[in-house]
């Protein structure tokens, strides 16, 4: 049983996390294994996430005279919280991944870059490419004008080449 003091600090982390770092994704986990909430822990862990345990009124209080208080006032059951941080896309990935082997994880709702999401649109976002894949896509972007030119660039003397090599064979 927590005291008041350990409740008061629970809800005060809450309010700096809703504060820091106002994306997060709620679980509902009625019904699943320990094994099953392990392996979520231990698949967010390589993307560097957590996933939290939370009791519902401490919740509803942390949010309060916030933003998310309408999300928060009809929680109930078994929650679970993981806030992201520039990873969402990764973390949601692996969420998604994990909950269609294991339907008792599921997620309720998401509340990404200031935005609430459904499951619809989660599923749509874990389907988008990892960051680093992304920055590789936008670097050869760039890149491709780069390679253009120098192909361009070095197509005049190697056909001045070519046709001087033509004309001295011809004589």
């Amino acid at each position: 049983m927590l005291g008041k003091e350990q409740k008061e600090q629970i809800v005060n982390n809450y309010k700096s996390s809703f504060s820091d770092t106002p994306s997060f994704l709620l679980v509902n986990f009625r019904g699943a294994k320990v094994s099953e909430f392990e392996l979520l822990r231990k698949k967010l862990r390589d993307n560097n996430a957590v996933v939290t345990v939370v009791k519902n009124n401490l919740l509803k209080k942390a949010s309060q005279n916030t933003e998310f208080e309408s999300i928060f006032q009809d929680s109930v059951g078994e929650t679970a919280i993981t806030f992201l941080e520039d990873n969402y896309v990764e973390v949601t990935k692996t969420f998604v991944e994990v909950g269609k082997d294991h339907p008792n994880l599921e997620i309720r709702i998401g509340f990404i870059e200031g935005k609430s999401v459904d499951k619809s649109e989660l599923e749509k976002i874990s389907k988008l490419p990892s960051r680093q894949a992304l920055i590789g896509q936008f670097a050869s972007m760039l890149n491709q004008p780069l390679i253009k030119f120098i192909n361009v660039s070095k197509a005049v003397p190697r056909n001045l080449v070519n046709i001087l090599n033509n004309l001295k064979d011809k004589k």
